[in-house]
């Protein structure tokens, strides 16, 4: 009975040690398979992001092409100052407040180019108009702006009434001006050089 004993203890013995043995393998092994799953995932992800990117930049010429045609386009349609730099750009818009104004029967005051800084592929033009004029003036002369090309907008608008008299007392005439201010801001397509 002792050589059955001592082999059941032998067997036991090489059990435990192989139970600890698979133990110690799985403890080196799990967070080796785990990292190597995490691996194997950021290579998929890495060739799926390459892909995209290849894909884009293959299509990259026929974005500038259709890029390019767009501002044909819109340079075409004028929605945008056609001046070549930004100083003419802001004397067309003046210019062209000048017309308004006075075609709508206001007095322009005083118009002023303020410096904007634009990098890309627009370019903001903005300028200060100071005009007079009544209700009927103001509502043409913004009508007009906002309602023909090169696009335009109106900003920092400020109204203020003055009284007015006209005349000595049997003929007097009591009535209103409206003293107005605001920004115009226009855009004017970088590179485009007045084509």
């Amino acid at each position: 009975m002792n050589i059955q004993g001592e082999k059941q203890r032998c067997a036991l013995i090489l059990g435990g040690l192989g139970l600890l043995l698979i133990l110690a393998l799985a403890l080196v092994i799990y967070p080796w398979w785990t990292r190597m799953q995490f691996y194997d995932k950021a290579v998929d992800q890495a060739a799926d992001h390459i892909q995209r990117y290849q894909r884009l930049l293959d299509s990259a010429p026929e974005q500038r092409k259709r890029l390019k045609n767009l501002r044909q386009q819109l340079t075409k349609r004028k929605y945008f100052v056609s001046a070549a730099n930004p100083e003419l750009a802001a004397a067309e818009l003046q210019k062209r407040v000048k017309a308004i104004v006075t075609e709508a029967k206001g007095k322009l005051v005083s118009t002023q180019k303020v410096d904007s800084q634009g990098d890309g592929p627009t370019r903001e033009i903005k300028i200060k108009v100071r005009m007079k004029g009544d209700v009927d003036a103001l509502s043409r002369v913004l009508h007009a702006l906002e309602g023909q090309l090169p696009v335009v907008n109106i900003d920092n608008v400020s109204i203020r009434s003055r009284r007015t008299v006209k005349g000595r007392r049997r003929n007097r005439v009591e009535g209103y001006e409206l003293d107005v201010s605001f920004e115009l801001v226009g855009y004017m397509l970088a590179g485009s050089g007045g084509k």
